[in-house]
């Protein structure tokens, strides 16, 4: 039996529930602690995910030695805090996407965790399924051919509330940093980073973006377009075109485990890889074996990706006026 890693959960939302129920899910990692300043909710997740011990503030928690590694849960604008407060303390972090609200936050957190030699990994849970991994095997053995074109697109109808977490300047609100994310990621896992990027958007009356709309070109000539927005629903689909044929990626395509590959003869074959929890599970796999190998950034989303993906959203945003606190 190989080791089992004890995690620590930094915040008590909607993304910890879920995170915390594929814990409980996935061998070899079990909730340890969890911190929340409602120490009642914290109680509430140790009771119910099998935790052992309820912190009411977050430093409590960064100092436990018994914690293996951190999951920052906490809403966007906090990341660079706590990651930081985490990493000064020795602790191994994963930190939820976005890494934090600007490039230069960003690279500053794992500047930092280099000089530490601690672990730090963005938690980008898409990178981690096997859905990406089979279609990056489908592409690198010329399954459709040159890769040219990639488009995802993420929106659902949202209620334009100021003080909510998705409008609040003050919070990082806004439909790019948090779910454009997803299809800026996939685009970088495919094509790497770009040399030409466009973009359309519409601000809301907080400030945020309501949508935001992105063409990018590659060196190889290849071009993405991606869009995400929080104010009209979109079919939540991403298709890869190549010079021989296509994927296309089935609803709710960042967390997929359905896909299709159609060739330009006209066969089609399909794709289905079910997730044994919700799909956190890979992600937390990939720490774990990260972790065994002494590792100090992930094989499947590695900080150059993190940076790339979080200066291609730092320059989006400037062009387009949204300017965080």
């Amino acid at each position: 039996m190989g080791k089992q890693y004890r995690w620590g959960i930094l915040g008590a939302g909607r993304i910890a529930e879920k995170f915390c129920t594929a814990l409980s899910y996935t061998q070899g990692s079990s909730v340890y602690a969890v911190a929340s300043r409602d120490l009642t909710r914290a109680k509430d997740y140790v009771h119910r995910h099998g935790g052992v011990i309820a912190y009411d503030n977050y430093e409590a928690l960064m100092d436990d030695d018994d914690i293996d590694i951190i999951y920052i849960a906490t809403p966007h604008v906090f990341h660079f805090e706590h990651t930081m407060a985490c990493l000064q303390k020795g602790k191994a972090v994963l930190c939820e996407k976005p890494m934090s609200l600007t490039y230069a936050q960003t690279s500053e957190m794992i500047t930092a965790a280099k000089k530490a030699g601690v672990f730090l990994m963005e938690g980008m849970w898409t990178a981690c399924m096997p859905f990406i991994e089979k279609i990056q095997s489908l592409i690198a053995a010329g399954s459709i051919g040159i890769p040219k074109y990639v488009a995802a697109d993420f929106g659902f109808t949202s209620t334009p509330d100021p003080t909510s977490r998705l409008y609040d300047k003050k919070l990082g609100g806004g439909a790019l940093m948090d779910i454009g994310i997803y299809p800026l990621s996939l685009a970088t896992i495919l094509f790497g980073e770009p040399t030409e990027v466009k973009m359309v958007a519409k601000l809301t009356e907080s400030g945020v973006d309501e949508f935001m709309n992105m063409v990018l070109k590659y060196p190889g000539g290849e071009t993405a377009h991606l869009l995400s927005t929080i104010s009209f629903n979109t079919e939540i689909e991403a298709t890869i075109i190549g010079s021989e044929g296509k994927i296309k990626i089935a609803n709710p395509w960042f967390k997929a485990t359905d896909f299709s590959l159609h060739t330009n003869d006209g066969k089609v074959e399909q794709f289905s890889i079910p997730h044994g929890s919700n799909g956190f599970e890979h992600e937390i796999r990939e720490v774990m074996t990260c972790l065994d190998k002494g590792l100090l950034e992930s094989e499947k989303w590695p900080h150059h990706l993190t940076l790339t993906v979080s200066r291609l959203m730092d320059d989006a945003l400037q062009q387009v006026g949204v300017r965080y606190p």
